[in-house]
């Protein structure tokens, strides 16, 4: 995917989710290629905080965290969220098997999954889609 010339995500806040300081390195430096500022946490405990602090406006987070899971964190942004009459959008990334993977999203209320390794191309055009931005970005929104 060529780099944007333009920063069609400019003030975009994305909360990442990630014990795997690997990949959110990688996912750090690619979004904020993008415009996004990006905050990255390890552990469920530091994300809500960090999400109660930031307010983002979206959220990638892994399934398998160390004590607490992915799924424990999008239930407490959703308990956050009723009580404050807003939505975030979060999308799970995992590297479950595909039809695992298919079963608990029915169970769980992400906007969105993708599996690891995650095609770039796929996330650009789900946080653009799921942030309103996609007009702005046009063709990478076809991969969404």
């Amino acid at each position: 995917m060529p780099i944007p010339n333009t920063f069609p995500m400019d003030g975009l806040q994305v909360l990442v989710v990630d014990d795997n300081l690997d990949s959110c390195v990688w996912m750090t430096c690619l979004l904020e290629l993008y415009g996004i500022e990006v905050h990255s946490t390890s552990t469920v405990h530091q994300a809500l905080t960090a999400f109660v602090e930031l307010c983002p406006d979206l959220v990638i987070s892994d399934i398998a965290l160390p004590g607490e899971d992915g799924y424990s964190l999008l239930r407490q942004i959703r308990q956050i969220e009723d009580r404050l009459d807003k939505s975030t959008p979060v999308i799970a990334v995992t590297a479950l098997e595909e039809l695992e993977a298919r079963f608990s999203e029915s169970e769980a209320r992400f906007d969105k999954w993708l599996l690891k390794p995650v095609d770039i191309d796929k996330l650009i055009g789900a946080i653009a889609y799921l942030t309103g931005r996609s007009m702005l970005i046009g063709e990478l929104t076809s991969s969404y």
